[in-house]
């Protein structure tokens, strides 16, 4: 089976979070347009809370999430949570992956990445990396501690994973 090119990449992942939460008793929902802030809106039963979600979908084995390049680590109303999708061809089917992070937790990560990444651009070319100019990303590595844990989602709005 052939790569799902990009233009569809983006909303398979969208769609395929939204596919988990519903699932676990959680209303999930995309959102549409090309200025949105939000991926992924899952709101609480009575809707009395509405919880943004970040999708980063790659079908390899890093996700490019721009925070610093964005200033996301600064920004005041930040996704409550980030769903990185990792998914791969696997003969006639898909092996899929799913990374639940809080804001703070893939800030964190991030941030981390980018420590390492510096110390070892510096030691080659003598001087800071620029991340306003680059892309960050993570890797499946990075976040994988938080494969999975949907429940973040499910405690947060009350509900009951099933």
């Amino acid at each position: 089976m052939t790569k799902i090119p990009p233009y569809l990449l983006s909303l398979a992942g969208e769609y395929r979070v939204c596919s988990e939460l519903n699932k676990r008793g959680i209303f999930a929902t995309v959102t549409y347009g090309n200025r949105k802030s939000v991926d992924v809106y899952a709101i609480s039963d009575r809707h009395e809370c509405a919880l943004k979600i970040e999708v980063k979908t790659s079908q390899q084995h890093s996700f490019i999430t721009q925070i610093t390049r964005k200033g996301l680590a600064k920004d005041p109303h930040p996704p409550d949570f980030w769903v990185l999708f990792q998914i791969r061809p696997e003969g006639a089917s898909f092996a899929e992956r799913f990374f639940v992070l809080t804001h703070e937790e893939i800030c964190t990560v991030q941030a981390a990445r980018n420590q390492a990444y510096d110390k070892k651009h510096l030691a080659r070319r003598g001087k800071p990396f620029d991340f306003s100019r680059g892309v960050d990303d993570v890797t499946v590595k990075d976040v994988e501690p938080y494969e999975d844990q949907w429940s973040k989602i499910v405690d947060r709005l009350g509900g009951a994973e099933g």
